[in-house]
């Protein structure tokens, strides 16, 4: 199996919503649409090439995308996610909750089929 990928996707108000899959408690699975909340923000999980093929039919405007990665020390984001302040995780806390969410992920991608999941973000 290729590597999952998970990404944050940031999107320009005028986004119309997606179709996203519920992982509201009760909810037995499967994709909503999310006219409601008229949500700007979502994350994508999926292999690298299946994320490129489904961007590659969307239609809206991208404000702004993040990988979700485990946090190198030294790398560019080490400091500014992770660090001394008392709202700010430690590298090992913020990569112990990557690696939870990962596995969760894994089993909703599994879940669904191998498809690509896009997530409600809170």
């Amino acid at each position: 199996m290729d590597k999952l990928r998970i990404e944050d996707w940031y999107l320009e108000k005028e986004y119309l919503p997606a179709k996203v899959w519920n992982a509201d408690k009760g909810h037995t699975g499967g994709y909503i649409n999310d006219f409601e909340v008229g949500q700007k923000s979502y994350r994508v999980v999926g292999t690298e090439k299946q994320i490129k093929t489904w961007a590659a039919k969307q239609d809206f405007i991208l404000d702004e995308v993040y990988a979700y990665e485990p946090v190198k020390k030294g790398s560019y984001w080490d400091g500014i996610i992770c660090g001394e302040r008392a709202d700010r995780p430690t590298r090992d806390e913020y990569n112990m909750k990557y690696k939870k969410d990962l596995d969760r992920y894994t089993e909703l991608y599994n879940k669904n089929k191998k498809e690509v999941l896009i997530l409600r973000t809170r």
